[in-house]
């Protein structure tokens, strides 16, 4: 072939890989070809001399409409110019993207397509990096997209269909995190933005800083590049949770009269006989204030020595450091026998029934006496690191390219949590405290909390401990009244690094059906080490510490109103008894009273005593074998083969790719078995669970052009995805332990199968007129191999976890043991006794989710001046799954719809965005965010943004988060029964960006 032939093949090669091939090169960050049709560069030259909110909207999509799969995203402008605190609220401009407002210091995880989290593969530049997340949802581990600040991104992009050369681990879709090409970036630029944030209920200004440079070291050749962001992180959260709702009884019951039983009570009020009555159980009235800074860096440098070849790395670095956080509470307990209820109000049907059938009232006004009280001071730290190294290199024939990378990365998370709470429980006398509970019915403005008596309940100046002087799994320091010292918490570190390295050949093609084949393999190792200790009160002794004379006001007396003044009828300092004290002091002189030479093992198993290495509290014994102490290797080999296609049906031009991905995964996790009966557990050993799979994933995309000016788009993708399970929640670890008459086991949990999904994307994609599009998509993904903890009985599993309990049977649906075990002591377990077996395993259940988004943009500037500047964008997505099945994955909001307005000139923009979500449920877990499940409310929140070009380089800015003061609700049963209410408050920033050169 001549040389003219060559060029010419080499030059048809790379067009027809453009069209073809566009989302993976998002995907891959490596350019697949490096020039555009003459069509797509007049496209992106128009988009270039837009104003700033025009053309961010229109780049982005831009990169949808030239996508060979279903695609949305952020350009890399538009990350900066929303009003989004972090990279989960930029997220909710994606169509289908839902926030979720529930985690711990704005974690700001998010769901696709109505999946949770855990279904949604994250990567930069195509690659998973390690996940700074200690998440124990089994569904996957949802990605904290709070711990990184949007502006170190070129772009997002939202692959919502799979191809066969993307990595697996997506059932929802990818969310792909664009890091900047060194040699696509200005050949020398300085950009350095600095501002201020106000966060309202905090009382507090944060400052924060971007600095962004781009060099050519050598023209074209070689070059650098790097951003860092900065900000301080202050904010606060005041809550309002009744934390349980529990069934009111006779005992408990006292008449207002006293002249009433319980049982005339329920008759007066026309109550069938075996009505069940509830009433609010526990309150848990707080604020929380976190402190702290955000760093994140992302940089990269690129060499191109010849035509052919091409050098990269790039370098992602996020720490979000927030060590100084407090959650200061009053706690109110009314659900045990000694506390004497009197019911207010007459009690309301929910309209559901217990387990039993029976029908469920419930009663949201309560007077109460004797009721349990505490104030609580939490200090919590939390660390979130994430690094990454991704080196690369191309090089490319006239008809060949190969590219390889390798990518190193690891991630930590430490929780370190310090629970400090004088309580006064249960006496012979009664606590003597008194008072009223209003839930408020959903309305937080109705909600009453008033406490009286609390004086002389709790008088700390009166206490005499009794300190503990032996390893035990209690955090109770006891006093010889009914008061004591609550002292736990916990500490958790989470480590892991993710490494892995890849290879990829591609072959063009210039004449038939296939512009290319391409074909690869990679290689993966992630390792995870998770450690944890609980803090005990074990060797303390509060005399002198915990007196009256360290009690003060919380945080909200000196800062913002609590609640922003939307709840006034709160338990307040002034009249209610909620205090708080010098957290700092307090804690330091209770350490200072451990003398860990004087604290003896724990009595029955001979337990020594270890220090929690950052609290300097003794450890609870027994935490050892609580299942999240245990380490993990996963080891995954990938080879794929993929074809794209661009050929002519007729008059329609159909381009895509099909191919199959081969994955097979090995897995090992080892943590400490303690053998039951047991004397010395100082040194277990350690037992290892392996387990291994494989899948063959097919794939198809496809984009055909309706009209002669790809006006008019139609999409159809077919692929089948797994997620594996969330690493720290299926963990290896087992437990046995007894009460009287029950035997519970828990069963390791790590030798599950991932979720295997069947998905199917049709869209419809009309580009009406320059920078604007109305877009329909539509989805169902059906997935297998769901897994949910269940109970077995079965001596098999027992025999193989190395418990030796007797044989277990069902006798009347109960699994019961004969009493016939291997243990010495004749006493612990007898014929009868209940047996619970619990297990983490996959179920024959298919659970299938479908759903629709539509999308609106359009900008309205072929109208005459000053109407030429609006525009705006509607997302709308709606998600259902089978209603039938009795699997149903909770977190997903049937509705989700964000609506963003703007109206810009030359050198200024105002723009506003308003996301809403319709309710979903909630899995309750841990005793913090109380028993059983709840649902979200629904829920609309408005931001907004604008921008003013006072020069050409000098820009300013101004964003408002929350200006409808939203609340986040959640409820049990029926919205007129709260259980969690929070206020966060609203947020402005101001910001000046100048661009040097």
């Amino acid at each position: 072939m001549s040389t003219t032939a060559h060029n010419n093949s080499h030059k048809k090669f790379k067009k027809n890989l453009l069209h073809t091939c566009i989302a993976m090169h998002l995907v891959s960050g490596v350019a697949y070809a490096n020039e555009k049709s003459a069509t797509e560069e007049e496209m992106m030259e128009v988009i270039q001399v837009k104003s700033q909110f025009k053309r961010n909207l229109e780049t982005a999509l831009f990169d949808k409409r030239f996508s060979a799969v279903v695609s949305d995203g952020i350009s890399a402008d538009d990350i900066g110019s929303l009003p989004a605190l972090d990279m989960g609220e930029a997220l909710q401009a994606v169509p289908g993207i839902q926030l979720n407002r529930e985690g711990e210091r704005r974690e700001s995880s998010v769901n696709l397509r109505g999946l949770p989290s855990g279904f949604v593969l994250t990567t930069a530049n195509g690659q998973s990096i390690a996940n700074p997340t200690r998440s124990t949802a089994a569904f996957g581990a949802p990605n904290p997209f709070g711990a990184y600040d949007p502006a170190v991104f070129n772009g997002i992009n939202v692959v919502k269909s799979q191809t066969a050369e993307m990595q697996e681990g997506g059932i929802a879709g990818s969310i792909d995190q664009k890091l900047y090409k060194a040699l696509s970036r200005p050949k020398n630029s300085l950009m350095i933005q600095l501002g201020a944030r106000n966060e309202k209920l905090a009382d507090s200004i944060d400052g924060e800083f971007v600095i962004s440079a781009s060099k050519h070291l050598i023209d074209d050749e070689l070059a650098v590049t790097a951003t860092a962001a900065y900000s301080q992180q202050t904010f606060r959260r005041d809550t309002i949770k009744i934390n349980r709702y529990d069934a009111l009884n006779s005992t408990q019951f006292a008449a207002q009269t006293g002249t009433q039983t319980f049982d005339e009570w329920k008759d007066s009020n026309n109550l069938p006989a075996n009505a069940v009555v509830k009433m609010p159980g526990e309150l848990r009235q707080g604020s929380e204030i976190n402190e702290g800074s955000r760093l994140s860096f992302s940089g990269g440098i690129e060499y191109k020595p010849t035509e052919n070849l091409k050098l990269g790395a790039n370098v992602i670095f996020t720490e979000r450091d927030m060590g100084d956080n407090r959650y200061e509470q009053i706690e109110l307990r009314t659900r045990y026998n000694e506390v004497s209820i009197t019911p207010l109000t007459a009690p309301q049907d929910t309209g559901k029934v217990d387990g039993s059938g029976n029908p469920v009232y419930s009663v949201p006004d309560i007077g109460f006496e004797n009721v349990r009280y505490a104030y609580d001071n939490r200090g919590f730290a939390i660390y979130e690191q994430s690094q990454a190294i991704l080196l690369d290199a191309e090089w490319t024939t006239d008809n060949w390219k190969f590219d390889s990378l390798v990518s190193i990365s690891k991630s930590e998370n430490e929780w370190d949590e310090i629970l400090i709470s004088p309580r006064f429980d249960k006496s012979d006398t009664g606590t003597g405290v008194t008072g009223r509970l209003y839930t408020g019915e959903g309305e937080i403005g109705d909600f009453v909390a008033n406490v009286d008596n609390f004086e002389q309940a709790l008088n700390l100046d009166e206490l005499t401990w009794v300190p503990r002087t032996n390893v035990t799994s209690s955090g109770i320091i006891p006093t010889t009244t009914g008061r004591y010292l609550l002292m736990t918490g916990t500490w958790e570190n989470i480590q892991r690094d993710s490494n892995a390295f890849e290879f990829n050949a591609e072959r063009g093609f210039s004449e038939g059906i296939f512009s290319s084949v391409k074909f690869g393999y990679r290689f993966s190792t992630q390792e995870q080490d998770s450690k944890r200790l609980r803090n005990s009160g074990v060797g303390i002794d509060p005399t002198g510490i915990l007196t009256n004379s360290v009690r003060q006001a919380p945080n909200y007396v000196s800062e913002g109103a609590f609640f922003g003044g939307e709840a006034p009828g709160f338990a307040s300092y002034e009249n209610d008894g909620w205090y708080s004290f010098d957290f700092q002091k307090v804690n330091q002189g209770l350490v200072g009273t451990i003398d860990v030479t004087k604290v003896g093992n724990e009595p029955s198993t001979g337990e020594s005593p270890v220090v929690v290495p950052t609290t300097g509290y003794i450890a609870r014994g027994g935490q050892q074998g609580a299942g999240l102490v245990y380490d993990t290797k996963l080891d995954t080999s990938a080879a794929y083969a993929m074809a794209n296609f661009d050929f002519d049906a007729g008059s329609f031009p159909i381009k895509g790719n099909m191919g199959l991905r081969y994955v097979s995964s090995d897995l090992e996790a080892g943590a400490p078995f303690f053998e039951f009966g047991v004397s010395d557990i100082n040194n277990p050993e350690r037992r290892a669970v392996k387990h291994d799979y494989d899948y063959v994933l097919p794939s198809l995309n496809t984009s055909i052009s309706l009209t002669d000016d790809n006006d008019l788009i139609a999409r159809f993708a077919y692929n089948q995805s797994i997620v594996r399970p969330n690493l720290r929640a299926v963990t290896p670890a087992s437990s046995l332990s007894l009460s009287e008459t029950k035997v519970t086991v828990s069963l390791p949990s790590a030798q599950i199968d991932p979720f295997k999904a069947d998905s199917f994307d049709f869209s419809i994609e009309w580009y009406n007129r320059e920078g604007s599009a109305i877009t329909l998509a539509l989805f169902k993904k059906d997935i297998e191999n769901y897994f949910q903890k269940q109970s077995v009985c079965d001596n098999q599993v027992l025999e193989e976890a190395g418990y030796d309990i007797g044989t277990v049977s069902l006798v009347n649906d109960q699994c019961v043991t004969d009493g016939n075990d291997g243990y010495s002591d004749p006493d612990l377990i007898t014929a009868g006794d209940d047996v619970a077996i619990t297990q983490i395993r996959n179920i024959e259940n298919t659970v299938s989710v479908s759903g629709l988004e539509l999308s609106i943009q359009q900008n309205l500037d072929f109208l005459p001046y000053p109407w030429n500047g609006l525009g705006g964008v509607f997302n709308y997505s709606k998600t259902s799954q089978d209603k039938a099945n009795t699997v149903q994955i909770p977190g997903i909001s049937d509705e989700t719809y964000n609506v963003i307005g703007y109206y810009e000139q030359d050198n200024y923009g105002l723009r506003f965005s308003y996301n809403f979500r319709t309710e979903y449920e909630l899995e309750s877990v841990g005793t913090f965010n109380g028993v059983g499940n709840k649902n979200v409310k629904a829920a609309g929140r408005l931001d907004m943004s604008a921008y003013y070009k006072a020069t050409e380089d000098l820009t300013l800015s101004f964003k408002a988060y929350n200006l409808t003061n939203t609340l986040y609700e959640e409820y049990e049963d029926v919205e007129w029964q709260p259980r969690a209410t929070h206020y966060d408050g609203q947020t402005f920033g101001l910001y000046a960006k100048y661009k040097f050169y």
